[in-house]
């Protein structure tokens, strides 16, 4: 292999990502899970990461199109799950994928923080349907206003 033909991942772009989060490097993690999108605009992963980047520069109308970017994508591949599961006799019904409570979660609470408090906390309301416990603690804060 040639020294610079080497390409990654989208998987791999995503763990550069997530180590610059780590570090602090908000702008440079973006960066990284940007490279990941390129590679493969289908790979959900680097939508919810990078919008959790995004959270931490205050971009929260960045951090809402990134999840429900996210959103479309797991959804989509679990429906095609259930179809070929269909194909073959079988009944496959969609769980919920526990990064949707993640997801849910950070559009809330995006939401909240530019000013769409009933948006917000239906969103959050998801999340905690979904499991997260943290989302029902923030509604019960907010539903008081």
């Amino acid at each position: 292999m040639k020294l610079g033909s080497f390409k990654n991942s989208a998987p791999e772009y995503v763990v550069k990502g997530n180590n610059k989060m780590l570090l602090g490097d908000f702008k440079g993690a973006i960066l990284e899970y940007t490279k990941a999108i390129m590679i493969d605009p289908q790979f959900p992963y680097s939508y919810t990461s990078r919008g959790a980047a995004k959270m931490e520069l205050h971009d929260y109308d960045g951090v809402i199109q990134d999840c429900l970017q996210a959103l479309r994508l797991h959804f989509s591949a679990e429906v095609e799950s259930e179809k070929k599961a269909a194909l073959k006799g079988f009944k496959k019904t969609i769980a919920p994928n526990p990064a949707y409570s993640k997801i849910y979660s950070m559009i809330g609470i995006a939401k909240l923080l530019l000013g769409n408090r009933e948006e917000a906390l239906l969103d959050l309301n998801s999340a905690r349907l979904l499991g997260n416990d943290d989302a029902y603690d923030i509604m019960k804060t907010y539903s008081k206003y």
